[in-house]
């Protein structure tokens, strides 16, 4: 039989073979993986030039500015770009030589930070390539990658943000920055403008030779190893690094070892860098740093704080704070992490909220407010004119809880006032206080207080409505309420002035003339059917006044709370009625652009759907009531006319408080009076007499008419002159029966009654949103109040029946009046020991 083919060749001719066609599929795939490389890199040019090509690139003379421009102080502005001043810096830096600082400083850096500094062009590919394949596979852990070029173009010319293009511009600029500046220049340049922390003093300080100042107290060049690799890893971070409190006293052992942690990594660098012997890094390593830090410097020098605060204190105070908060919000942001994985670190709450601040205050930002000049120097100069009518100041007598020292306090009556556009929430003007040199305490955007009467509508009645519990022409209780508390003991509330009609009556009547018991029998039915008022409180922006726990306390909706609003969230919680519904938060801050004009923060709104727009306007038509026939209507002439006003006046326990809140089509403004009640408490009744200065409400809607009517002659178009709020059409009329709110019919009622309300009894017409409608005739008719009070408000349109049911009506009625006559003794004997609330 004939071999087979392979059996006639020997093994050798097989690994011949085996070994071409190897080398044939090697041969392929370096060919696969060259063309792919140049597809990748194609692709990874063409994306980079996209990245870059509409980055303008500075000359050598823009590019010196950047990296050695020592002061950048950050302006505030008015919305139409005016300047209101700069911000106090605190900041000290100064300016020195390459060859004033000492050499370890520099082998330091370049061992820990850039160890190929002096042999690249800016960029080191390989490392970029690691931080990027390091990125992808752990999300935003660092690793390196940014050599000391790089690092200092990020400081001088870029912003913290994390993306790509930023990244691609860092190297475009950084290749730049070394075509023009030698190595020591940039070495130089980076040393004396990197972040060092705080000094003795606790100022900011920035550059190599305040830091060596600062904290031990000799000069750059004349630093000590240890001491050069404490600084040298202090700019990673900074405000961790730091020996130094905000007042410049040391930090406690356990702060203090992060920056001692940190120095030891720079010197095991250098050693493993070969700059360093190993007796110098034992030395070194071992090297009491503690001893050199210099001890706490509580000298005054105010060389550095140029104050451009004294003509707008409080408009400064409000826009540094809020810019503050911002800037904190946008360096976490920059980083990859998000506002609550920091919140839970205090090491790094601090740290970020010091880099905000020297950020804010050194980086030449600009920060563009809304506030309009005009209306707030109107503002300010009308409460400069009225204050002194709210009350009388009041002189006593503080402990300084820290220095044990006392101070002589002067206590005016206060007042915080802001205005703010309905549609935006831009907040056009605000008074923060009546003097800032009595109190520096900001009334309109920090302070908190007891809201009374002006929460019902907001907490209560347009709930009501929404929720399609009730609406203007539903019959509220307006009897004796006597409810238990959670802590046993019992809440007797009243109207104020002790006045209870005894009777129902419409929630359109009892919102116009604020009226208690109403209330809480409607917010009490809310409770009932499980309706969620918190969620609406948290959309409206007024959960952080309210404690969790409060909400189950009816009194909460006369505004009892412990906490309260601000006068800014009530002003924009308000709003929400003329703007179709929808909450827009109010702001303070349009924009902040840093020096070379590039944005970093542009405010946008974000609109909340709170209410129907039904909801809404008939919220608004029943506050127009207010005005023109209830607690307003005494100030009704007084007010200009073309204007679509809506307006809820409050008043805390013991007049302690008092609020105004009230919008046009356009713009809303809410104000608030009554004393800080530092040394004691104080009210503007018993303490503000009357007698002399008029009724407290008197007082603060005179105020509010004279901002209002000022500031709308001034500004008709903005304050929505001749305007009207739009009824959407959906809104509809209906008749109701006067008496019941509901459609006329016949009914049962309880112990055997019937009752009959024929179509020619007394009908008045109200709004209904959508597809509501009034309800049938029916027992019971109102919300709240006892079965004998129902049955005695129907007691004309009750059908003769069968004696018995004659008799026990008629014993109902009389236990009735009996009770109530009982009642009205208590409630007047209550009113005489306690003063009520509106």
């Amino acid at each position: 039989m004939k071999k087979t083919a392979w059996k006639n060749h020997s093994f050798t001719f097989y690994l011949n073979v085996f070994f071409k066609a190897l080398k044939r599929f090697f041969s392929i795939i370096l060919i696969i993986l060259l063309v792919s490389l140049l597809i990748v890199t194609g692709i990874g040019a063409g994306y980079f030039v996209g990245l870059v090509e509409d980055t303008p690139i500075p000359d050598k003379q823009e590019f010196a500015s950047a990296i050695n421009n020592m002061e950048e102080k950050s302006t505030l502005t008015f919305n139409n770009g005016d300047d209101i001043g700069t911000l106090r810096t605190d900041l000290v830096r100064t300016n020195i030589p390459l060859s004033d600082i000492s050499p370890k400083v520099v082998e330091g850096l370049i061992s820990t930070e850039d160890e190929n500094f002096f042999n690249h062009s800016g960029v080191v590919p390989a490392a970029i390539m690691r931080a990027l394949i390091s990125q992808v596979i752990g999300g935003n852990q660092s690793s390196g990658g940014s050599t000391i070029t790089q690092q200092l173009v990020k400081q001088r010319l870029l912003t913290n943000e994390v993306s790509m293009e930023r990244k691609a511009k860092e190297i475009l600029l950084s290749l730049r920055l070394e075509y023009f500046f030698s190595k020591e220049q940039i070495l130089e340049s980076y040393l004396n403008v990197s972040p060092y922390g705080r000094n003795h003093k606790g100022e900011n300080i920035a550059g190599i030779e305040e830091a060596a100042q600062g904290v031990f107290g000799v000069s750059a060049k004349e630093l000590n190893l240890a001491q050069a690799a404490y600084l040298v890893g202090m700019p990673q971070n900074p405000y961790s690094y730091t020996p130094y409190n905000q007042d410049g006293a040391l930090k406690s052992d356990d702060e203090l070892d992060y920056g001692l942690t940190r120095s030891r990594e720079v010197l095991n660098r250098m050693y493993l860098e070969d700059m360093i012997s190993k007796a110098e890094y034992d030395e070194a390593k071992d090297y009491d740093l503690k001893a050199d830090f210099l001890g706490q410097d509580t000298s005054e020098d105010d060389d550095n704080n140029d104050d451009t605060s004294e003509d707008y204190p409080f408009l400064y105070q409000a826009l540094e704070k809020e810019a503050s908060e911002i800037i904190y919000n946008h360096l976490i942001e920059a980083d990859g992490l998000s506002i609550n994985e920091v919140n839970q670190d205090e090491e790094l709450v601090n740290s970020y909220r010091q880099e905000a601040d020297s950020m804010m205050r050194n980086n030449g930002l600009t920060i563009q407010s809304t506030v309009d000049g005009d209306i707030y120097d109107t503002m300010n100069q009308t409460i400069n004119d009225y204050y002194q009518s709210f009350g009388p100041v009041y002189s006593g007598n503080e402990t300084d809880d820290e220095t044990g020292e006392s101070q002589d306090i002067k206590e005016p009556v206060q007042n915080g006032s802001v205005l703010i556009e309905n549609h935006t929430g831009r907040v056009l003007g605000f008074i923060g206080g009546v003097d800032f040199d009595m109190s520096q305490v900001d009334h309109a955007f920090s302070s908190r207080r007891s809201p009374g009467s002006s929460l019902k509508p907001l907490l209560t009645y347009a709930p009501a409505i929404e929720e399609g519990i009730a609406f203007p022409s539903t019959p509220l209780a307006d009897t004796y309420m006597r409810a238990k508390q959670a802590d046993g003991s019992y809440y007797e509330p009243s109207n104020f002035g002790v006045n209870i009609s005894h009777d129902f009556i419409t929630a359109r009547e009892a919102l116009a003339h604020s009226l208690n018991n109403p209330t809480l029998y409607l917010y009490n039915e809310l409770l009932k059917q499980g309706v969620d008022v918190q969620s609406y409180m948290k959309k409206l922006g007024l959960n952080q006044g309210i404690s969790d726990d409060e909400y189950e306390n009816i009194a909460l909706s006369l505004g009892g709370t412990s906490t309260g609003p601000t006068v800014e969230e009530l002003a924009g919680a308000f709003a929400t009625f003329s703007n179709d519904g929808q909450y827009i938060a109010p702001y303070l801050i349009e924009s902040i652009t840093d020096s070379n004009g590039q944005v970093i923060y542009k405010h946008e709104s974000k609109p909340v759907q709170v209410f129907s727009p039904d909801t809404a306007y008939i919220t608004s038509d029943m506050l127009r009531d207010v005005v023109t026939d209830g607690t307003w209507s005494p100030y009704q002439g007084q007010l200009n006319d073309g204007y679509d006003w809506a307006v809820k006046s409050g008043t805390s326990e013991d007049f302690r408080d008092l609020w105004v809140s009230g919008s046009t089509t356009n713009v809303t403004m809410t104000s608030w009076i009554g004393y800080d009640n530092i040394t004691e408490s104080r009210n503007l009744y018993d303490d503000a007499s009357p007698d002399t200065y008029g009724q407290p409400g008197a007082r603060h809607a005179k105020y509010w008419i004279a901002l209002m009517n000022d500031l709308s002659a001034q500004y008709p178009d903005m304050f929505g002159a001749n305007e009207t709020r739009r009824q959407p059409e959906s809104v509809h009329e209906e008749s109701v029966v006067t008496k019941t709110g509901t459609k006329p019919g016949a009914f049962q009622g309880p112990y055997g009654t019937s009752y009959d309300i024929s179509s020619n009894v007394e009908m008045t017409t109200d709004l209904f949103p959508g597809d509501a409608n009034p309800p049938k005739a029916q027992f019971p008719f109102a919300i709240g109040g006892k079965v004998d009070e129902l049955i005695d408000a129907l007691e004309d349109y009750r059908q003769s029946g069968n004696s018995d049911t004659e008799n026990t009506v008629q014993q109902i009625l009389s236990d009735y009046q009996k009770r109530r006559q009982e009642n009205e003794e208590a409630r007047q004997a209550l009113y005489d020991a306690n003063s009520q609330t509106d």
